[in-house]
This record gives structure tokens, sequence and C-alpha cells, in this order.
């Protein structure tokens, strides 16, 4: 008879939370790029955001991001990161599709999702 040393118990028990693959740095990065790109679904792809509710809404020309034309970043930079949270800061000029620029300092929240980083929360100081 032979003894089998197969182990049936997977291996360790995975923890409940899947540590973020990346900086969220870079997803509020590339959030930016996308918009300044006026690529609208990779922008929304990259949130998880209710109070910006469904796509037609983020991306409605009249009050949402529908009106960005270009964005220029300034600065990102890291404010805390947690296992299941992030805060991060990003400093930007935003031109409109009317010319018009304005210059925005914003707090993202972010949020551990299947081990991705996704913008929870928008905050303009």
């Amino acid at each position: 008879t032979e003894t089998s040393t197969e182990d049936i118990t997977g291996g360790l028990a995975e923890p409940n939370t899947t540590p973020p693959a990346a900086d969220p740095k870079n997803t509020v990065s590339s959030f930016l790029s996308n918009l300044g790109a006026q690529n609208l679904r990779g922008a929304y792809s990259q949130a998880d955001n209710p109070s910006w509710g469904s796509f037609d809404s983020f991306s409605n020309p009249a009050n949402g991001f529908g009106a960005v034309k270009s964005i220029n970043v300034k600065n990102i930079s890291a404010n805390s990161t947690g296992a299941n949270s992030s805060s991060v800061n990003a400093t930007y000029d935003v031109t409109d599709k009317d010319g018009k620029t304005t210059s925005l300092n914003v707090t993202f929240g972010l949020k551990n999702v299947g081990g991705e980083w996704k913008i929870s929360s928008y905050r303009i100081k």
C-alpha cells in the first residue's frame, strides 16, 4: 500500500482581501490620462464611485466629465495607503470644451476591489 503525500487542504487559506497589485497613484494617473484623452469609458472603468452613478451620468457633457477637453497633471502624491483603502492627492489643470481652464486640487479616495485600486470618492479641496 502506497502512502499519499498529496496536500488535500489546497495549501494555506487565502486572506479575505486580495492585496492590491499596484500603487494607488497609478490608478489616479491612469484615470486622469483617460479623462484628458477623452476616453471616458476607460476612466469610468477605474472607478467604483456610487456618487458618479451610471456611465451616462459620469460622461454627461453638462454636469459630468464629458465636458473635459484636456488635463495637465501637475502632481500626484499618496496621502495614506492601507490594505483596503488609500487616499491620493492630485493637482491638475482641466480645460473644458469651451476653452476655460481651471486649476484643481483633488483628494481621491480609493478602495481595493479584487486586488485592483478603484476610485471610490472624489473631493475638490
